[in-house]
């Protein structure tokens, strides 16, 4: 299966980012349901470890994140682009993610080494598209400030259209 833990977006947020995504003139939204931000990308992992990760994301104790999207994120080459607006949690987010990678660590996960770039992606983009139209009508959006009340491991199915993302656990941020 494939998963990732992610940092739950409220409703009305997903509201604001909404708006933003009906100006943007190319690509594939993300559907609102999937908006979320990725604390960790865990790829394809057996169900044996579903337990340990788990208990080992259970003794997590952080406050909620306060969040603003503004800035254009984009990620990906030729074979396809992801867009969004990139995200500013201060320490506290940091912080979240440094913990979570600390116990996914001690539950025998194994991530890639790569510098963690908040974002909410938006929109995807073919490798054949211009992203240049999508990046402009990014430029001066915002969205928040929003309160993130909680986490959780998502898994990720791949179907035609795109992914369908399944919250398997959630934590509170108290």
């Amino acid at each position: 299966m494939r998963l990732f833990i992610a940092l739950s977006l409220p409703e009305p947020a997903i509201a604001e980012i909404e708006t933003i995504q009906s100006r943007l003139p190319a690509g594939r939204s993300v559907p609102p349901e999937n908006l979320h931000l990725t604390l960790a990308f865990l790829g394809d992992q057996d169900d044996s470890i579903l337990e340990p990760l788990h208990e080992a994301l259970m003794t997590i104790r952080a406050a909620p994140i306060t969040l603003t999207l503004s800035g254009v994120a984009d990620f990906g080459g030729k074979a396809g682009k992801a867009i969004g607006l990139a995200a500013d949690g201060g320490p506290e987010l940091l912080d979240l993610q440094s913990r979570i990678r600390s116990r996914l660590h001690g539950a025998g996960v194994d991530l890639e080494r790569r510098r963690f770039r908040p974002h909410v992606t938006l929109s995807r983009l073919s490798g054949k598209a211009d992203p240049a139209p999508v990046l402009s009508a990014l430029i001066g959006a915002k969205a928040g400030p929003m309160t993130c009340t909680s986490f959780g491991i998502f898994q990720s199915v791949l179907h035609d259209q795109g992914a369908y993302y399944e919250e398997l656990a959630g934590y509170a941020l108290v």
